[in-house]
């Protein structure tokens, strides 16, 4: 059997010394194994300045990136925080719940770093241009190396790019998380990614738990967490097989919801452009006597459900948490792309639908969780149809979920 090069990469990456994986453990680096990745524009121009210049290219400008880095965080003016807890997040849906269990088990409420946002650790304490500089050539005596030894894997200039951009982050980060450590080595951190400030915190020498957001695809390589919380026990097993001595638990999810009002749940992906199988699934819902129900993702494309607003039959409900609006609506079939709110779904009682037609990367098979959108078609119109043949579709994949 011919071996998955994007595990393959995975596996080899994963078993680097942290400090390097962390280089490297970029997904789009890691799916570069298998196929030529499409980059954004501002990537793109870096390509082209690095294919001209190569590594000194490379040298040049991550040191502007760590400069321009360092001193956009002292241009940021908040108010220091000594925290109990750090959670480590992108503003996930589903961070909210998972911010509030930490809550409910700590007794206070983490602080949240939004790794995506402009000034997400400007409240933590800011570390010495000294510290950072140490950090930097550090990260570029290996990007170095790394860049002078032939690569199975991945292309050169895919190689340049990516420790250009994640080289300086890292020192920064690192930087920042040493100086919080030798004031709160028994800090709590919490993340939701498997993201450079999660790489730079356990390499500080914090224990740092994973806390299982979304389902895993197959291009993530992981630091060395303690602790991991799993959505499914077959991702749990996958990561626990990658990191020695994680100590492992499942999610607990709530008891699924039976007897359930004939509604049908859109929830919206953030990546989803294409409105089509959105009207085509909602019709049909509607023909068949559901009340569809739509959640839109907050940073998702509104053109999804332009065909639809308004309809009679049709409506939006953006309040609370996911969790609350599958108790409030207790819908009988959830539709969304590649989204954990799928999972959420199933656990509470749905039956789940995706809607996209290109699940390759996810490490969990789709299938195994959900019926697909248009390619099982006569199937979902048939159980929705049929209360009955619903409860055993239900049941059928629910038995994926076992440990």
């Amino acid at each position: 059997m011919t071996r998955d090069p994007i595990i393959s990469a995975a596996d080899r990456v994963q078993a680097m010394p942290q400090f390097r994986r962390a280089l490297l453990a970029r997904e789009a680096l890691i799916a570069g194994a298998s196929k030529t990745v499409a980059f954004g524009p501002r990537e793109g121009r870096l390509r082209r300045l690095l294919a001209a210049t190569g590594r000194g290219g490379m040298v040049v400008v991550s040191l502007v990136l760590l400069l321009g880095r360092y001193f956009a965080g002292c241009r940021v003016a908040t108010k220091k925080v000594m925290p109990e807890a750090i959670f480590l997040g992108i503003g996930a849906m589903r961070e909210q719940m998972l911010r509030a269990d930490i809550q409910a088990q700590l007794g206070t409420e983490p602080h949240f770093v939004d790794e995506l946002g402009a000034d997400g650790f400007a409240a933590l304490p800011r570390p010495s241009l000294t510290q950072v500089i140490r950090h930097w050539m550090r990260a570029m005596h290996e990007a170095l190396e790394i860049y002078s030894e032939p690569d199975p894997d991945f292309k050169p200039l895919d190689l340049l790019s990516t420790l250009t951009m994640r080289l300086h982050e890292l020192a920064y980060l690192l930087a920042l998380f040493e100086r919080l450590h030798e004031t709160r080595p028994q800090l709590l951190i919490y993340s939701s990614t498997a993201g450079l400030a999660a790489y730079a915190a356990c390499l500080a020498g914090f224990k740092v738990e994973y806390r299982q957001h979304g389902l895993l695809a197959r291009t993530l390589v992981f630091p060395e967490f303690c602790a991991m919380v799993a959505l499914t026990a077959f991702e749990g097993r996958y990561v626990a097989s990658r990191i020695h001595g994680l100590a492992l638990r499942l999610n607990k999810p709530p008891a699924a919801l039976t007897s359930l009002p004939k509604v049908f749940a859109f929830a919206g992906d953030y990546e989803a452009k294409d409105p089509s199988p959105v009207t085509e699934l909602a019709e049909v819902a509607l023909v068949n006597g559901f009340h569809v129900i739509v959640r839109p993702h907050p940073r998702g494309h509104n053109n999804l459900w332009d065909d639809i607003r308004g309809r009679d039959g049709v409506d939006f409900d953006t309040d609370g948490r996911f969790e609350d609006f599958l108790g409030k609506w207790r819908p009988a079939f959830v539709a969304s792309w590649i989204s954990t709110t799928l999972l959420d779904g199933l656990q509470m009682g749905a039956v789940p639908v995706t809607l996209s037609r290109d699940n390759r990367l996810l490490l969990l098979p789709i299938d195994t969780i959900a019926f697909s959108w248009p390619q099982q078609r006569a199937l979902i119109e048939s159980i929705m149809r049929d209360s009955e043949e619903r409860q055993r579709a239900f049941e059928s994949l629910s038995e994926n979920l076992q440990p």
